[in-house]
């Protein structure tokens, strides 16, 4: 009997052992299961974002940015020199133009000499126009194959430009008594540029003094620039 009493309480004793074993692990797996709710995956897509933003980074490594004003600054001086390059292309287009025009204007000039009118024996010529200083010349040659000699008052000799203006003009080394010889006497007629007042011709008239019944005149002759 004692001993059927003992295996029975042992037998009790080990099936309440094991009863709560299993309660322990049931109650540890409940408990567990309810903190593992509490804990999420990791986002890997941030990982993802970052390792590509990386390669980004890493593929603009070595690369120079360049300043906006200095792009500016480098077009405009590109601006300049262009322009300023067809400045002085223009510019040498207007000489060389100026230059054939003043050949032109020389060339007709020239071809306008001399200028010669010729009244009773008498013969006045304006040889050529240049300029001296502030001063316009005019070579000027009288010679007398007439019978009589024949007297000059200079200061009766009229000069006009091509608007009809009187201008005062200096005769040099002209003879006031042309004998009748044939002989050819030289001199100057001196006119003060400033007086010109861009005239383009000028008109010349002289007579005897003091009959004035001898004209000589000369038209067009050209003002040499």
């Amino acid at each position: 009997m004692v001993l059927r009493s003992t295996l029975l309480l042992t037998l009790a004793i080990l099936a309440m052992m094991l009863t709560a074993g299993t309660m322990s692990a049931y109650i540890g797996f409940v408990i567990g299961s309810q903190a593992l709710r509490a804990i999420t995956q990791p986002d890997l897509s941030t990982d993802r974002k970052s390792n590509k933003q990386q390669q980004v980074d890493g593929q603009h490594k070595g690369l120079t940015i360049i300043d906006e004003k200095e792009i500016l600054s480098e077009v405009e001086n590109k601006i300049n020199v262009k322009q300023k390059q067809s400045r002085l292309k223009q510019q040498a287009k207007e000489e060389k133009k100026s230059v054939a025009r003043i050949q032109q204007q020389q060339e007709a000039e020239s071809s306008s000499f001399p200028l010669r009118d010729t009244a009773g024996g008498v013969t006045l010529e304006v040889l050529q126009a240049h300029r001296q200083g502030d001063s316009l010349l005019l070579d000027v040659n009288l010679k007398n194959e007439g019978s009589e000699t024949v007297n000059f008052l200079y200061s009766f000799l009229e000069l006009k430009d091509d608007r009809g203006r009187f201008i005062s003009v200096i005769p040099d080394n002209l003879p006031g008594q042309l004998p009748a010889n044939g002989q050819n006497f030289t001199g100057t007629l001196k006119i003060p540029t400033v007086l010109l007042d861009n005239a383009q011709s000028l008109s010349l008239t002289l007579t005897d003094y003091p009959a004035q019944k001898l004209e000589l005149k000369l038209t067009n002759i050209p003002v040499t620039r």
